[in-house]
């Protein structure tokens, strides 16, 4: 027994050596890379930190957390005093076009991988199809859908049924929920954004949406924070990753707890928040093998890569 014992250990030994050695053989690869070698990528908003953190370790550019300069949010920034290249060169090989924008890029053939935060949606997917192209997406880390409420809001949980509820336009007012007797103003985003899709296939799960008014349904991430900090009795959707990691402290909003489970990187990780989703890194299935671009598709998925997307705030799946 011992004997077998011993030869199981060694196997698993020679295996996790192989593995340790193909992981640094990959990172060997792409450490160091050229811009001018750096493939093409393009992300939504809320995944451009995992992105630029990425690209930021292979290229040699030096960077750290900082507020942005153009909205309230935190945002990894570089310093590009000890490259070859400017920021705007960077800019050429990483754009930013949003989750749909990256998706019909990377559709159209403008970009080689991107890192979005869902899956390829079914409009997008006709749109590969009526181009006779293939994508091979996987998940890359878990996020979550989170409902944001002004601190004023006595109304601190929900369950999942009230919030299709509310959504769906039959439950209206937040006495209904153990709140104050006032109307809800449900906000939604925009059509093709990677939130307004989680929210109407995982969250909504088949019914109906309330159609929105102009000025309840928002243009962009931040759009839901903007009006909850003045609205007291409006309700917003957006994801885990995004609310914690970049918009932090900035803006006065609370995280409701869901069916009494609070949302954290615990609950994510264990399971019991009820809408855990994916980040997603996509790439064309016809991509050469021996390009830059799918070594670097799977790179992210090595442990030295989830360890780089864990550094961004991420919960890597490995």
């Amino acid at each position: 027994m011992k004997k077998i014992t011993l030869i199981i250990m060694g196997i698993a030994g020679l295996f996790f050596m192989n593995a340790c050695e193909k992981v640094d053989e990959n990172y060997k690869e792409l450490s160091g890379i050229s811009l001018d070698e750096w493939p093409l990528t393009d992300c939504s908003t809320s995944t451009s930190p995992a992105r630029d953190l990425v690209a930021y370790k292979l290229l040699g550019v030096p960077y750290k957390w900082e507020k942005s300069f153009l909205n309230p949010t935190y945002v990894i920034l570089p310093s590009f005093s000890v490259t070859e290249f400017t920021y705007n060169d960077y800019l050429t090989k990483n754009l930013c076009s949003g989750t749909h924008g990256a998706y019909m890029n990377l559709i159209e053939g403008k970009t080689d991988v991107i890192i979005a935060s869902r899956d390829i949606s079914r409009n997008e997917k006709a749109a590969a199809e009526e181009l006779g192209v293939e994508l091979e997406t996987a998940p890359l880390a878990i996020d979550a859908m989170v409902f944001i409420v002004n601190p004023k809001n006595p109304v601190k949980n929900l369950t999942s049924d009230q919030v299709r509820k509310i959504y769906s336009g039959e439950i209206t007012n937040w006495k209904e929920v153990g709140g104050v007797d006032h109307t809800i103003t449900p906000y939604i985003r925009d059509a093709d954004s990677g939130s307004q899709e989680k929210m109407e296939t995982m969250v909504m799960a088949g019914l109906k949406m309330i159609e929105g008014l102009p000025e309840t349904i928002g243009g962009g991430m931040l759009s839901p924070y903007w009006s909850i900090e003045q609205d007291e009795y409006g309700i917003g959707y957006t994801p885990f990753y995004y609310c914690t990691a970049m918009v932090r402290d900035l803006i006065k909003v609370d995280m409701l707890s869901i069916n009494g489970v609070a949302p954290s990187k615990k609950t994510l990780k264990d399971g019991s928040y009820p809408f855990i989703s994916s980040i997603y890194s996509a790439i064309r299935k016809d991509e050469n093998r021996e390009s830059k671009a799918y070594e670097l598709f799977n790179f992210m998925f090595t442990k030295t890569g989830a360890d780089m997307i864990d550094e961004s705030g991420y919960i890597a799946i490995r």
